[in-house]
């Protein structure tokens, strides 16, 4: 705006002075034989004459002049023009003698080394080929100014010199004094009665200098930010029924000798209001009764702002369970200042029922439509209903097949419909991974799989696994049809061929098995597993080889019905959710006669802000029968990532006389854990693991026969989880609370695969 005042001006003074010059009136209407521009540098002749109309040939015109005038200043590249005849020999001649406004040339920053330069580059107007006015030095020093307070620095210097050079140009250099930044020492707030000044800072994302600001450069002071903080702390109070609140405009003081910032920030609290009267309307779709005990808001509470706001959304929400997908609720607050009460009504506007109309599924390069559309709560033509449509999203993302899934509606052709458009963005699901870790008994462990989670797009998964260290040597394969011709059905085939070292023996299990499942409700399935194999026992000693626990070959064939219940939100990174599962081994079909049961329990829970609370149990029995004991290869052991952190099987349940493990019939674990998701897909933790292995053998020290609280190893750590290319990782260091003579204090695992 500036520069265009200039220039209207510059043109004023051209036009006074143009007409104050009369023309001689014998000119007036002769003919132009040569029309000449005299005092450009930089503009090129050529383009100044392109936009004269006065031209040789044509006819002299004062009125015309002006507008030539006119056209060559809406250059913006001109501070004065002066137009002059005169007779030649050939004829009449015209002249422009035009005066340049200077151009930017070189643009030097000098003193940048706590700033980018291209930061102040972006923020100033002092551009190489932009024209130069004086007014340009003053505006961009205060520019570049702002932009150091901004960032702390308020006691920066800028220096702008010019310099003219060839052709018209001015060489700009910038110098800058930085100076060290400046930390808020203290925020204050005055006419606070009801909350000290420690609950309101908490509200604010302006901090306070702390000792580790170096590390994370809190303390900084921002006008922006501070502004932000002003609603923050005045939606604080009227979540505390203040309704009246004023935060007035902050008192900076700014220390120049200490180079400290002190902040004070006035408020006027006002009276505190309580909910008074409650009055829900709507319709009978929703009855009051249902709203009132799906809300928060209650009379006699104090009036909390953002808590009738979520309850705003509950109530819709409710509408929208019974198909009133566009039910409006508006709540009407009447303050009565003399009792400092307040009258609340909420108002619902239910609309119409609305039905599914096209449910359009985009994004799906390899997955084929009906893998998703059988995983749909909702189907096209029925009556709408919010819930089964977070619960679709909710079990699509469950597929892990996904990076991103989004449901948007949107209303269809008819008024009382609602389409419903899926865009999914597709992630690797098939996968050659090779991964390792140390163990401190495994040593040095070698993972490789080859896994297809979403074989040809349908859905299924196909799993080539081998796990080597000095212990095992570990290889599986199995098919999973998870929905037997889109059916609630699971079919599931395996073969395995497993060999590990006990350390007080070694047992090598071929075999297969063939699993049935079928989900019974929304969250609930039930399964069905056979399998068979044969196990080969070595290098048991002799002193500990009992009739039914000896070197030798035995057949086990057994059947293995489990319950699940699982509403957890995402099966990778859950942050709520239950799951519970009770499973039943019964062998005996032939070979060894045993049975083993189980119940194992998850639930997560949001603490606050993005932290996750989640608790892991799960007890295991197992007993031989028909006069038969339960065989070592099938007893219980326990330590390493995905159990007794911190410990290692060595370390838990009965030994034997080498002091090797020998495992038991008894077990009891529990995990908790505290949950941090940096990111959607990488999460940190810290736990406390407490568990134990319960049986006879050799030595019991730290255990003992049957099932005892008081018998309990523990453990405390941290660790990291993510979902890389290859499938779900994990690394944890669990250390040791009650370590024995012998043991190591700690332990380093590394997991492949869920948590729990």
């Amino acid at each position: 705006m500036l520069k265009k005042a200039h220039i209207f001006f510059a043109a004023l003074i051209g036009f006074t002075l143009l007409i104050s010059i009369p023309f001689v009136s014998a000119q007036e209407g002769e003919i132009i034989q040569s029309v000449k521009v005299q005092g450009n540098k930089r503009i090129d002749e050529s383009t100044i004459l392109y936009y004269i109309k006065s031209k040789p040939g044509t006819v002299l015109s004062k009125k015309q002049i002006r507008e030539d005038i006119e056209q060559i200043y809406s250059l913006g590249q001109f501070k004065d023009i002066r137009v002059e005849t005169r007779e030649i020999l050939k004829g009449l001649e015209v002249e422009f003698f035009v005066e340049e406004i200077p151009s930017i040339g070189d643009v030097e920053i000098v003193g940048t080394d706590k700033v980018d330069a291209n930061d102040i580059r972006e923020k100033i107007g002092l551009k190489r080929g932009a024209t130069f006015s004086d007014h340009l030095v003053l505006e961009n020093s205060e520019e570049i100014l702002k932009l150091y307070r901004e960032k702390g620095y308020f006691f920066a210097q800028v220096n702008i010199d010019t310099q003219s050079g060839q052709e018209n140009l001015v060489n700009v250099t910038i110098r800058i004094k930085e100076g060290e930044k400046v930390k808020i020492e203290k925020i204050r707030f005055s006419g606070n009665r009801s909350f000290p000044d420690k609950e309101l800072r908490e509200q604010m994302e302006t901090r306070q200098r702390t000792w580790y600001s170096f590390l994370d450069d809190s303390g900084v002071y921002q006008t922006d930010t501070l502004k932000l903080d002003m609603f923050r702390v005045e939606g604080f109070y009227h979540d505390h029924g203040f309704l009246r609140i004023k935060v007035l405009e902050p008192r900076i003081d700014i220390n120049k000798k200490s180079r400290e910032v002190h902040i004070t920030i006035p408020v006027e609290e006002g009276p505190q209001f309580r909910v008074k009267t409650l009055d829900l309307s709507g319709g009978d779709a929703v009855s009051p009764d249902e709203i009132q005990k799906s809300i928060q808001t209650k009379v006699g509470d104090i009036y909390n702002v953002s808590q009738l706001r979520q309850d705003i959304l509950t109530i819709t929400d409710l509408y929208s369970q019974k198909g009133y997908a566009y039910a409006d609720a508006n709540p009407i607050s009447k303050l009565n200042d003399e009792d400092r009460t307040v009258d609340l009504s909420i108002e619902v506007d239910k609309g119409k029922k609305v039905y599914v109309g096209n449910i359009e599924i985009l994004g799906n390069i390899k997955t084929r439509d009906n893998v998703i559309r059988r995983e749909f709560r909702l189907k096209e033509g029925e009556l709408f209903d919010s819930f089964k449509l977070k619960r679709s999203k909710q079990r699509i993302n469950n597929l892990n097949f996904f990076e991103d899934v989004k449901i948007d509606t949107h209303r269809g052709q008819d008024p009382d419909l609602i389409d419903i458009l899926t865009t999914v963005t597709e992630r690797p699901t098939g996968s050659f991974s090779v991964g390792a870790g140390f163990s401190s008994v495994e040593n040095l462990i070698f993972t490789t799989s080859i896994t297809q989670d979403n074989l040809l797009g349908n859905g299924q998964r196909l799993d080539l696994n081998a796990q080597l260290s000095s212990i095992r040597s570990d290889f599986s394969l199995s098919f999973t049809e998870p929905r037997l011709f889109d059916s609630e059905i699971l079919l599931g085939v395996d073969v395995f061929n497993e060999d590990q070292d006990f350390l007080s023996f070694d047992s090598q299990s071929i075999g297969g098995g063939i699993r049935l499942g079928k989900n019974i409700s929304e969250y609930d399935s039930v399964n069905l597993r056979y399998r068979f194999e044969n196990v080969e026992v070595t290098g048991l000693a002799a002193i500990d080889e009992t009739p039914f626990s000896k070197n030798g070959t035995r057949v086990t064939s057994r059947i293995a019905p489990t319950y699940a219940h699982d509403s957890r939100d995402n099966f990778l990174n859950p942050s709520r959710g239950w799951k519970h599962v009770v499973g039943f081994e019964l062998a005996g079909l032939g070979g060894a006669k045993f049975t083993k049961s189980f119940y194992e329990v998850t639930y997560y829970h949001p603490l606050f802000g993005k932290l996750v609370g989640a608790v892991h149990a799960r007890i295991n029995y197992a007993a031989g029968y028909g006069g038969e004991e339960l065989p070592g290869f099938e007893k219980y052991f326990m330590g390493g990532p995905t159990s007794l952190r911190g410990f290692t099987i060595e370390d838990v349940g009965p030994k034997d006389s080498d002091n090797d493990p020998v495992g038991g019939d008894q077990a009891l674990l529990l995990n908790l854990e505290l949950q941090y998701p940096f990111t959607k897909s990488f999460r940190g933790f810290v736990f406390y693991d407490r568990g134990n292995v319960y049986g006879s053998g050799h030595d019991t020290s730290n255990t003992s026969d049957n099932f005892d609280l008081g018998e309990m190893r523990s453990s405390i750590g941290a660790g990291i989880r993510f979902i890389s290319p290859f499938g779900p990782l994990g690394f944890a260091y669990g250390i040791k609370l009650d370590k024995e003579t012998g043991e190591e204090a700690a332990e380093f695992h590394f997991s492949a695969g869920s948590a729990f």
